[in-house]
């Protein structure tokens, strides 16, 4: 008898000591939620659902038919809201809050779930998306998914400094820009997404000023390969670029027939639909049969009607994971806007890429990728009409004459695959540890407040000492000229020069 009761005993200390214990791994899921960008925001829930991970993705309807392909185990919820579509993206982000704000069936279902984390870009969603969080006591974290969302982030959340290169004039557009931004997305997003919170949840505590005071994570959503614009300051802040790469799976069988058919290889395009013309044009001049060239073309969308001829070596193809036609080993070269997750993917299976920026982020990553030596830039200014064919052409020839550009992208590749740990496992370990240490903000890990640099202080004490040297110089030259007019006027008064 008293042996059965002190093992009861002993095994109940044991179970509420493992409870207790914040080293144990409570159940974890996660709620992802997004305005834009469904395919990258796709392919971060396929990557917590490899894990194991209860996933839960929200989406609006309007962007829903732009999710990953190979989509697994992930619960997708789509937002309905008016089709109308608004031209600025504040606009369209307001009314996406408010329609997450009504929908009571996405209320009722987040109740069911009871997330762990919420996971959220930072740039026109923060201002809706963190107080609803605190409303469902989840645990907010924040994506960042390009540099104008690091810097947004970064100067909200202190996890980081950022670092300015340049001359002086160069570093003061820069700051002048990014504050124009965040002042615009304040006034136009920030502001008005507070009004429909306190209209629909009334009873939550939490102002403009204390927005960011929940949230312990900052997802990072590109590689220092590409950019390494600032200086962490806590490991709170986790770099996670490439969570989702993986070697290339073979090509579906209709797809493979087609492309081992041409003795040349393929060139892989990821364009948007506006350069259907062009890429019809490249397929046509460049060498076709057996003896040429393949084009596959990844679109999202139908672009093309069943009465429109296609060149005979053009394939549009859409049910096919773009990493699939990246590292495929027939790929001669990848024509792209090169924006951040899709330059990652290129680099991280190493291959040459022409690079078709769309807006100064992807012209900023053109320009890094031309610096390591295996991309070339085309359409600087972002004027589609300014491309010419027969350049691409030259330029898709040259690459695949040249062994240079495939072996600067080999060493990328080896680059980034050869770490430590990879970002997958350093995304799920940093998800699971504020799981676990949940309640404990104050004691780990916190980004420091008012971080001033060594040479800022430095800049201060110099710019003060010379304001004092200048201020000096300019009594002493003030006090002379007022003794030189004083004793002027003196003597002029007493006569002395006139006759």
């Amino acid at each position: 008898m008293f042996i059965l009761m002190y093992i009861y005993i002993y095994l109940s200390v044991l179970v509420n000591f493992i409870y207790c214990s914040s080293l144990t791994a409570p159940p974890l899921s996660v709620l992802i939620v997004g305005f834009e960008d469904a395919y990258d925001l796709s392919l971060l829930a396929n990557t917590l659902s490899d894990q194991g991970i209860d996933v839960t993705l929200i989406v609006p309807e309007q962007i829903a038919n732009d999710l990953y392909e190979n989509l697994i185990d992930v619960e997708v919820y789509q937002l309905k809201s008016s089709l109308e579509k608004l031209v600025y993206p504040e606009d369209n982000a307001l009314k996406f809050c408010e329609s997450l704000l009504k929908d009571q069936e996405l209320s009722r279902k987040v109740q069911e779930l009871q997330a762990t984390i919420t996971l959220v870009p930072a740039l026109r969603h923060d201002g809706c998306l963190l107080p609803w969080i605190k409303s469902i006591e989840s645990i907010p974290v924040i994506l960042t998914r390009n540099a104008y969302e690091e810097i947004y982030a970064f100067e909200r959340t202190g996890v980081a400094l950022p670092i300015l290169k340049g001359a002086f004039w160069s570093r003061l557009s820069t700051n002048l820009a990014w504050r124009s931004i965040s002042s615009n997305v304040d006034n136009n997003y920030v502001t008005l997404a507070f009004h429909l919170i306190k209209k629909h949840l009334p009873n939550l505590q939490i102002s403009q000023n204390n927005l960011y005071s929940d949230v312990r994570l900052v997802l990072w959503s590109t590689d220092n390969i590409l950019r390494m614009d600032f200086a962490s300051l806590t490991q709170m802040l986790v770099e996670i670029g490439c969570h989702h790469c993986r070697g290339p799976q073979p090509l579906l069988e209709e797809l493979q027939k087609l492309l081992i058919e041409h003795r040349l290889g393929s060139i892989v395009i990821l364009l948007d639909g506006h350069y259907k013309s062009l890429v019809k044009e490249i397929a046509q001049n460049l060498p076709q049969g057996r003896q040429g060239h393949a084009v596959v073309w990844k679109v999202q969308e139908s672009i093309n009607n069943s009465e429109e001829k296609l060149p005979v070596n053009l394939y549009l193809w859409k049910n096919v994971d773009r990493q699939d036609l990246i590292g495929n080993g027939r790929t001669r070269v990848v024509l792209s806007h090169c924006a951040d997750i899709e330059l990652l993917e290129i680099a991280f299976h190493g291959s040459p890429v022409i690079c078709f920026p769309r807006n100064a982020q992807e012209s900023k990553n053109s320009v890094r990728a031309v610096e390591l030596g295996f991309a070339h830039l085309i359409d600087s200014n972002n004027d589609r009409t300014s491309i010419i064919t027969e350049d691409i052409i030259s330029l898709i020839n040259t690459i695949y004459s040249s062994t240079d550009y495939r072996e600067n992208a080999r060493r990328i590749s080896v680059a980034i695959r050869d770490r430590l740990n990879p970002a997958s496992d350093r995304l799920i370990y940093w998800l699971r540890y504020i799981a676990r240490t949940k309640g404990e903000s104050n004691k780990f890990l916190v980004a420091p407040k008012g971080v001033s640099t060594f040479y800022e202080d430095f800049q201060f004490f110099l710019g003060l000492c010379t304001g004092a040297i200048i201020g000096v110089l300019l009594a002493v030259v003030s006090f002379l000229l007022r003794y030189i007019i004083i004793s002027e006027k003196m003597r002029k008064s007493k006569g002395r020069y006139e006759r």
